[in-house]
């Protein structure tokens, strides 16, 4: 008998551990931070590609309303000759940057986010999941498999951040 509520008393504090654990990501999340990190990582083989270089710059910030904006930058991006830019400069930039705003929300360890506008429009209107991980003052995120249109394997990005307020 004595083993019987032992082994229910666990099992309730383990369930509430995890449910706490969840609120905790959700509201842990709220807040701005610092892009440090965005690889692209082969399943197969561990192979990774600094998709924004070895330092991005970039902001993630989410809302305690729900919503999200981010702005990333390649870290070796050059300014234009002049200004205006070339066509061949413009595009380079644009080529070395991603942002987007969207509303999000945290279940469990799996962040959804709608996209309302994107530098890709191909991403405006969709809704994507990432696990996602705090600890301390880190953030990470990292998306399911996807094939990769470059090399054609099994590919997930993960991306890592600091807080930054």
């Amino acid at each position: 008998m004595r083993q019987q509520i032992s082994t229910v008393a666990a099992a309730f504090f383990l369930c509430f551990a995890q449910t706490s654990s969840a609120q905790d990501l959700a509201s842990q999340i709220i807040g701005a931070w610092k892009w440090t990190g965005h690889v692209y990582k082969e399943v197969a083989t561990g192979k990774t590609t600094n998709v924004f270089g070895e330092k991005p710059s970039g902001l993630q910030v989410f809302t305690k309303g729900g919503n999200a904006v981010f702005a990333v930058f390649h870290d070796s991006r050059k300014a234009p000759a002049a200004n205006p830019a070339t066509e061949a400069e413009r595009a380079a930039l644009f080529a070395t940057m991603a942002a987007a705003i969207s509303t999000y929300k945290v279940e469990g360890n799996t962040l959804t986010m709608t996209y309302s506008g994107s530098w890709n429009q191909s991403w405006t209107g969709t809704t994507q999941k990432r696990q996602i991980e705090i600890v301390g003052n880190k953030l990470t995120l990292m998306s399911a498999p996807f094939k990769s249109a470059q090399t054609g394997q099994d590919t997930v990005f993960v991306v890592t951040y600091e807080r930054a307020d």
